[in-house]
């Protein structure tokens, strides 16, 4: 990869010049920055008073919807709150190297820009006026480079055009300030290239950000964004959002307009169908961002996107929810196991019908025939590009390989194959449909994962989120109480309570497939119901 180095340290020489002089940090407090300290980049920032007290009530007092509202109504212009995320981003990026694409001017004028149109029309752009939205790198900005985590994207030419998506956002008044990193290839739950190097997790620097919208999870976790958008087709969106304590949501594929956006795999894939969506700091910010989307009729610019608007889906005073403990060939961590159980008692209380599930299909033998979907590219898409840039495949792809999930020895697939794979997946999604019939299921809850974030490349496979890829349902991941080694000392292979204490908790919740807005009603339900059962939940 020698050949590559000065174009690698060119882009990282870029990328540090977008930063403001008087936003870059001084030695004494990027000297702590490593992946391998336990400390936090939020103490860091309150330790150091990184920010103003008016840039703290900027980023952190609102909400997406509520930040929208004091703008249009002139209690704060779009360039203050520009400028406020985009200093707290240049903060996270360098506690946590988030960021790929940094375009702060051009935010700072996009922002006048916003403030002279409200002023003029006294009406709003639209439903984003004067928000900061970020996104992965995955989306194309015009102008801005799309590199994706490979080396030899380094010499690929700017974007010409934006992603339809990107063009959503801007016709609905949004700020493009900032792209996210990824892992090589998007295929591993770990975001770290060869280019950008290492995602670090914000409340522990020593823990996996998670993937591959690892960027998004920690920059929005830090509040350096009031509302992100990644891509998700194992867990890309659900594992950042669980390992920062995010909100996630995963819609129903091709709900979201995903066209001109950059995976690296190869196009045409007959297997399992990428995803986009948003990551927040509500639950209700995840209904605000896909309800304004859809409400944009984005088919009309995206033929990948399908002509469903958005449906009202009012709130159900009880719901019926399914709840399952985990599949017993990835047994849970007692962090994960604690919060799920705590949210089941949350929900009982709260007077919703809980049905405790215990006869799903084998998710061991879902993540198999997931894995084999992956298989189906005999060109090894990814791969190349890999050994186009001269580049050594990350550590992390070592407990993502297909080939070993699916228990393949030689991957070279025939059209049979796909045949056979499609003929299990339909024979597997009735098993999963007996479910949700038996209990007139409105949604399942279940685990994001099996662990909290835990050391970096340790991730492994994403069994609990690729499942519902998998079978295309919408999921959604809600933050839920953090690990306590004082609560969490049960005795798990693999697991240390010294090393995940204080990482977020979470639960995620899954619905059947296109209901997508049933879905976001109920995390909001459910949300409601866990953050009222905290309130009077005694200190111990």
């Amino acid at each position: 990869m020698a050949g590559w180095n000065a174009l690698i340290a060119d882009k990282l020489r870029d990328r540090a010049s977008k930063i403001p002089p008087d936003w870059v940090l001084p030695e004494a407090v990027l000297s702590q920055i490593n992946q391998d300290t336990d400390i936090s980049a939020f103490d860091i920032s309150r330790r150091h008073r990184l920010l103003t007290r008016e840039e703290i009530r900027i980023t952190e007092s609102y909400d997406a919807q509520g930040l929208h509202r004091d703008i249009i109504e002139g209690r704060l212009t779009s360039l203050q709150v520009c400028k406020a995320f985009c200093k707290r981003a240049a903060i996270a990026q360098q506690l946590t190297n988030c960021a790929t694409e940094i375009f702060f001017a051009e935010a700072f004028e996009r922002a006048k820009f916003l403030d002279n149109y409200l002023a003029k029309y006294n009406r709003p752009y639209g439903s984003f006026h004067g928000l900061p939205i970020s996104v992965k790198d995955s989306f194309n900005v015009k102008g801005q480079a799309t590199t994706i985590g490979f080396v030899s994207f380094l010499k690929e030419p700017l974007a010409a055009e934006n992603s339809p998506l990107i063009d959503v956002l801007l016709a609905n008044g949004a700020i493009l300030y900032l792209k996210t990193n990824i892992p090589q290839t998007l295929l591993t739950m770990d975001s770290v290239n060869n280019v950008f190097g290492r995602t670090l997790n914000p409340h522990k620097l020593s823990l996996s950000a998670g993937g591959s919208s690892g960027g998004e999870g920690a920059l929005v976790a830090f509040r350096g964004s009031i509302l992100g958008v990644g891509t998700d087709i194992g867990g890309s969106i659900r594992a950042p959002s669980l390992c920062n304590g995010t909100y996630g949501f995963k819609p129903t594929a091709d709900r979201m307009p995903h066209g001109n956006v950059e995976l690296g795999d190869r196009p045409g894939s007959p297997g399992l169908i990428s995803a986009v969506g948003p990551l927040a700091n509500s639950a209700s910010d995840l209904t605000f961002f896909c309800r304004t989307v859809l409400s944009s009729e984005p088919w009309r610019l995206d033929s990948t996107a399908l002509g469903i608007g958005w449906r009202h889906v009012p709130p159900k005073k009880r719901l019926s929810i399914g709840v399952y403990m985990g599949d017993k060939d990835f047994p849970l961590f007692p962090p994960v196991k604690r919060a799920l159980k705590s949210a089941q008692a949350a929900l009982e209380r709260a007077g919703h019908t809980v049905h405790l599930v215990t006869n799903a299909p084998s998710f061991h033998d879902g993540l198999k025939l997931a894995a084999r979907y992956f298989l189906f590219d005999n060109k090894q898409t990814p791969l190349q590009h890999v050994l186009e840039g001269d580049e050594q495949p990350i550590k992390a792809l070592e407990y993502t390989s297909p080939a070993t999930l699916a228990g393949i020895q030689d991957p070279t697939f025939t059209l049979d194959d796909i045949w056979n794979a499609n003929t299990s997946l339909i024979a597997y999604r009735e098993k999963m449909a007996e479910v949700w019939r038996q209990y007139k299921l409105d949604v399942l809850i279940c685990p994001g994962h099996w662990s909290t974030a835990g050391p970096h490349d340790t991730y492994g496979p994403p069994i609990y989120t690729v499942i519902w890829n998998l079978l295309n349902f919408p999921a959604s991941i809600i933050p839920y109480l953090k690990a306590d080694k004082s609560l969490d000392s049960d005795i798990c292979d693999g697991y240390n309570p010294d090393v995940v204490d204080g990482a977020p908790t979470a639960i995620q919740v899954v619905g059947w497939r296109f209901q997508d807005e049933e879905v976001l009603m109920a995390t909001e339900v459910i949300d409601k119901v866990l953050r009222d059962d905290l309130k009077f939940e005694p200190k111990l």
